[in-house]
């Protein structure tokens, strides 16, 4: 009887214990490894200061839109979820993210973020994720292969033609890459944004979205234009018709990878690519100091096509985001482990240490930002920028336009190319919501 009743007083004094103690979360999440400088550290911060688990997924970069949206649409995705900006509109409009405008207003780091740039991140009103930085888009250049060019810099050309000439002086100094535009399927989402709409930008006349892949008054996608016109023509012109690149460089197992090698190697000329490349071009979490950099390659910004009435230069931003799964176990502690990630001082050493363009006042106003000469000047790009078609839809127009840049690579016409282009758009979203501009 008397252990029977010393059993029983140890059994509820457990129980009172085990109910004192706070029940312990387990969060989810995953992300690309490029940006595993940012992400690790929050982790970090938020299993010492909630002691919380945290099971942590990395992923190569390669093919990891592709993930996100199979899990998410599977049920199977993580609570948290590093996303490609361009992804948010349609994974909200699925019902897949989590809504955050409520438990971000209740955190007080919440309010320096660029109203512009949660509009990326954004659906009918609400706020499914939170940037990480932003971008803006540019041609690079390989300094020695210019010097062996004769080309002189810094390089600032002013039209279409001056980008091709100078890639033809590559070519007949011997530069196995001299105009490496992104292109195909593989190349993803780069095809469309480093390559098709920053010279669609500055194809035609601006008015009317013109110059776009959607007329953004009538929502409906511009299946045949004058700007679109030109853009791929101009893809023909440097694969087909002067061959002033290989395509091999858009069919690598790991394009960045190979881009990087090409560069190591003196291979490379000129690159349609964006900010990030300031630390990419050779490791994104760990660069060569700025004089390293500086003395290796140049960058300058887009120019428009040189018709009469185009704009002289073009640019358009996205970035990446974290998000919320809606069928995270846990929203709040979730939230607060993306709030670990992005608190002020992990967010701002991240930002300052690999190059990024900051998304956040208490960031881009600070003192080590605007020291930094190329932040500096590439923020100042962001003046004239504008973003990607984010509405349903978009995600299954840029797949299109990376088939149009595929078939350009083998050789269709831009005649084939456009046709197709177009008969693809009214099949998947029907004529009525498919214009043609003269």
């Amino acid at each position: 009887m008397l252990r029977q009743g010393f059993l029983t007083t140890v059994a509820a004094l457990s129980l009172m214990a085990a109910a004192a103690m706070p029940a312990q979360a387990e969060v989810t999440i995953m992300y690309p490894e490029w940006i595993a400088s940012l992400v690790e550290p929050g982790i970090e911060a938020y299993k010492t200061e909630t002691g919380d688990t945290v099971n942590a997924i990395k992923l190569p970069g390669q093919g990891y839109d592709q993930r996100i949206a199979l899990d998410l649409s599977a049920g199977t995705a993580a609570d948290v979820n590093v996303i490609d900006s361009f992804m948010v509109s349609e994974l909200a409009a699925a019902g897949y993210l989590t809504p955050l405008n409520d438990m971000a207003a209740a955190w007080d780091q919440y309010q320096y973020y660029l109203p512009g740039l949660l509009e990326v991140a954004s659906y009918q009103g609400n706020v499914y994720a939170l940037p990480t930085d932003t971008d803006v888009r540019m041609l690079w250049y390989d300094k020695s292969n210019f010097e062996k060019a004769g080309i002189a810099m810094p390089w600032e050309p002013k039209s279409w033609t001056d980008v091709l000439d100078a890639a033809q002086k590559l070519k007949d100094a011997g530069v196995q890459y001299p105009f490496q535009l992104p292109a195909g399927t593989k190349q993803g989402e780069a095809a469309t944004m480093q390559g098709v709409y920053m010279a669609l930008l500055g194809a035609d006349v601006p008015e009317g979205d013109r110059n776009r892949l959607l007329n953004r008054e009538t929502n409906q996608w511009i299946g045949d234009s004058p700007a679109l016109r030109r853009v791929f023509d101009l893809y023909h012109q440097v694969y087909v018709e002067r061959e002033l690149n290989p395509a091999d460089l858009n069919y690598a197992t790991d394009i960045g990878a190979a881009v990087r090698q090409a560069l190591a190697d003196d291979k490379l000329g000129i690159l349609a690519s964006g900010s990030w490349e300031d630390a990419c071009l050779w490791d994104c979490n760990a660069p060569p100091s700025r004089e390293e950099r500086d003395a290796l390659v140049g960058w300058t910004p887009w120019p428009g096509s040189g018709e009469p009435g185009t704009k002289a230069t073009t640019n358009i931003s996205g970035g990446w985001a974290i998000g919320i799964n809606a069928k995270a176990a846990d929203a709040e502690a979730s939230f607060k482990l993306v709030t670990s990630i992005f608190d002020e001082g992990n967010f701002k050493a991240w930002t300052l240490a690999n190059h990024r363009m900051a998304v956040r006042t208490d960031i881009s106003e600070s003192a080590e930002y605007t020291a930094d000469p190329f932040l500096a000047e590439a923020t100042a790009l962001a003046a004239d920028t504008t973003g990607r078609d984010t509405i349903p839809g978009y995600q299954t127009v840029s797949a299109l336009i990376q088939q149009a840049t595929s078939d350009l690579l083998d050789g269709a016409s831009v005649e084939e190319v456009i046709q197709s282009y177009h008969d693809a758009l009214v099949d998947e979203f029907g004529e009525e919501k498919v214009i043609t501009y003269e």
